[in-house]
């Protein structure tokens, strides 16, 4: 029992930690200092408080977020000083240190680019008129302007004459062969004499197309001829063949009955495909299923059954493959042949014989174009010199420039050169102002992100401070609590002690002191001097100077040991409210003498009879159940024992009840 007390450790529950808390009224203390115990750790807060890890996390976060800020701040901020640097450059004004001025001044000077972009639009256009004189006189340059008028309108009268010549001799009659044989063998419209080459063409090519199905339907035709014939040599040969298997057949000697039966089964069997019988109408219950007992049934019927079978099968599949070519050779003879009409080749030859007098024709026809395309281009580059004349004086007049005394193929070149540095003068202004222009909207968009990164910082910075004073707070809160758990823990330790000092230890002594007078050690449990969650209980022993010696076991004997548990168990029941007045003692004398049984029996009475205990006491040894019996024996008529004994034996168990009550001695009475 002292070892069980005695017990150590933060989870430890015994019956004296249990009597301890309900002595001191602990358990809100316990409540108190548990949910405290956190804060006596900032590592075990932060696994309690998932925000806290969260809070210092974003923290940390919105500190790299600032730093970030800070760094992008800078960057944009250089790269904004370094766009206002390149615009004083371009501007011209370097001393200039208000960046709203400077880029006024840059917007005033970029208002002259809708003219020069106007002006530049009008030189190119006068550049490109002056290119297309260029180009135009150097065809009117060409070879080809050099000829004569009067030769190229001879040649063209030739070309018409020879052309009209054949017209009438050979041009005619082949056109009216060409129609004939379009409209009666082609089946294509008339063809005139302008479209003599194009028709002839075309009738060239419905031909060889005509040709080329007929050809197709012939071949198509010979091979359904030829699969018709095999099909009627194949029905020939299966009559020659259904007539040797039906002649082999009634060789077989098979009677009339048989025959039938076997018929009936062989008409049977195919459609068989479970155990009930088509012909009965009933279940097969047989061995084997039921198209195997009709085989067998065949099998037995004759010698020659299963041989007729054979013929008899073999006879219907030959007439089976001669009914299907017999449909088959029907289907080939009932199609139209293909091949209709007559062949082209005559209509071929025709018109190849056609081809030397149209290809004469188109010849004369082409020349004529020749010779009248020369006449038409010659009159273009007459009226091709007019319009460069009249060109270049409206350049030269758009210019302000005189073109007196230059050579005409000089002209162009002076011109062009003109226009060319015109041009290249509004593009070098255009280039600048496209620059100061790049450089303003660089400075504007540097401007909005100097700005963003400024509120992101800002708010960064925000962020942080807000986090650091979450954070801070919360650490002194913690500090607090910290000081409440430690002031809690020890008043707990405190309460404690008061009990073991006021309560137990003084009872126990005194208790212990009944059980052995002569007992020099006297146990008592050890004052905690520092704060704890948990309830240590150790033990001690003290003599009668006050000096501290060892634990009871080390120091009392077995019985005093012995005695000193039992006291301990009657000073914490005595020490505690009374919720159920009895007292248990299971053989509660062992390893006593006779003096520590009497004492121990003194006690009990004054616990029964003084203090009100119901006291049930369990012992094993006959003789000192009788002691006790009678030491315990009632003295007044207030009082009662009950005797129980227990008699075991195989399988059975009595109980004899012996309840003792208060008799008054005659004698004594009388005496009194």
């Amino acid at each position: 029992m002292l070892e069980t007390y005695t017990e150590t450790g933060k989870q430890v529950d015994t019956a004296l930690v249990r009597f301890v808390k309900s002595l001191v009224g602990l358990d809100e203390l316990d409540a108190l200092i548990d949910g405290l115990h956190a804060s006596g750790d900032k590592r075990r807060s932060k696994r309690i408080i998932h925000a806290w890890s969260r809070g210092a996390d974003e923290l940390e976060a919105s500190r790299r977020r600032h730093a970030e800020a800070a760094g992008q701040l800078k960057a944009a901020t250089e790269q904004f000083n370094d766009h206002v640097n390149l615009l004083r450059e371009l501007v011209g004004d370097p001393a200039s240190t208000n960046v709203g001025d400077l880029l006024r001044k840059s917007n005033e000077r970029s208002r002259g680019s809708e003219t020069s972009r106007s002006e530049l639009a009008r030189l190119e256009e006068l550049q490109a008129n002056v290119d297309a004189v260029a180009r135009m006189r150097q065809q009117v340059d060409s070879p080809l302007s050099g000829g004569s008028d009067l030769l190229e309108s001879a040649r063209a009268e030739e070309a018409q004459f020879a052309f009209e010549a054949w017209k009438s001799e050979i041009g005619d009659a082949t056109l009216a062969k060409l129609n004939r044989i379009r409209e009666t063998s082609l089946g294509l419209p008339a063809a005139t004499i302008g479209n003599l080459t194009e028709a002839y063409q075309e009738a060239l090519e419905r031909a060889a197309f005509a040709d080329h199905q007929y050809a197709g339907a012939v071949a198509a035709d010979l091979e359904r001829a030829a699969k018709i014939d095999a099909l009627d040599r194949r029905i020939q040969e299966l009559d020659r063949e259904i007539s040797a298997v039906e002649s082999r057949a009634q060789a077989f000697d098979v009677s009339a009955d048989a025959r039938v039966l076997i018929e009936i089964l062989q008409m049977t069997i195919p459609i068989v495909d479970s155990e009930h019988c088509p012909v009965c109408d009933q279940q097969f219950s047989g061995s084997g299923s039921l198209a195997e007992h009709y085989t067998d049934k065949l099998d037995r019927l004759s010698a020659n059954s299963s041989q007729l079978v054979e013929a008899e099968r073999e006879l219907t599949k030959l007439r089976e493959e001669r009914l299907s070519k017999v449909r088959q050779a029907v289907l080939q003879k009932s199609l139209p042949q293909l091949a209709a009409g007559e062949p082209m080749d005559e209509t071929i030859r025709s018109l190849n014989r056609l081809s030397d007098s149209v290809d004469e024709g188109s010849r004369l026809r082409r020349d004529i174009q020749t010779t009248q395309a020369k006449i038409a281009e010659m009159s273009a580059y007459a009226a091709r010199r007019a319009i460069m004349t009249d060109r270049v004086a409206e350049v030269a007049q758009s210019l302000g420039l005189s073109t007196r005394g230059l050579p005409v193929p000089e002209l162009e070149v002076h011109l062009g050169r003109e226009i060319a540095t015109r041009i290249q003068l509004i593009r070098s202004g255009e280039i600048q102002r496209n620059r100061e222009r790049d450089a303003r909207e660089n400075i504007e968009d540097a401007q909005r992100e100097v700005a963003r990164w400024e509120r992101v910082s800002r708010e960064a910075e925000q962020e942080v401070s807000a986090l650091q004073a979450q954070l801070t707070t919360a650490e002194s809160r913690m500090a607090s609590s910290r000081q409440v758990l430690q002031i809690a823990e020890r008043t707990r330790s405190k309460l404690i002690n008061e009990v073991f000092d006021q309560s137990l230890n003084s009872l126990w002594a005194q208790l212990f002191g009944r059980f052995a007078p002569s007992e020099r050690f006297t146990p008592r449990f050890v004052k905690q001097t520092e704060s704890s969650r948990s309830v240590d209980v150790r033990l001690e022993t003290e003599l009668p100077g006050g000096q501290v010696s060892g634990s009871p076991g080390a120091m009392l004997s077995y019985g005093n040991t012995n005695s000193a548990a039992l006291s301990l168990f009657m000073a914490l029941h005595l020490s505690a409210p009374s919720e159920l007045r009895w007292l248990i003692f299971d053989d509660p004398v062992q390893s006593m003498d006779d003096i520590h049984v009497a004492n121990f029996a003194a006690i009990i009475r004054q616990l029964a009879f003084v203090h009100q205990r119901q006291v049930v006491i369990a012992i094993h040894q006959p003789e000192l159940f009788d002691y006790l019996s009678l030491a315990l024996a009632p003295s007044d008529g207030t009082h009662s024992l009950v005797r129980v004994t227990l008699d075991r034996g195989a399988g059975t168990t009595l109980a004899h009840i012996d309840r003792v009550e208060y008799v008054e001695e005659p004698l004594l009475h009388g005496a009194t």
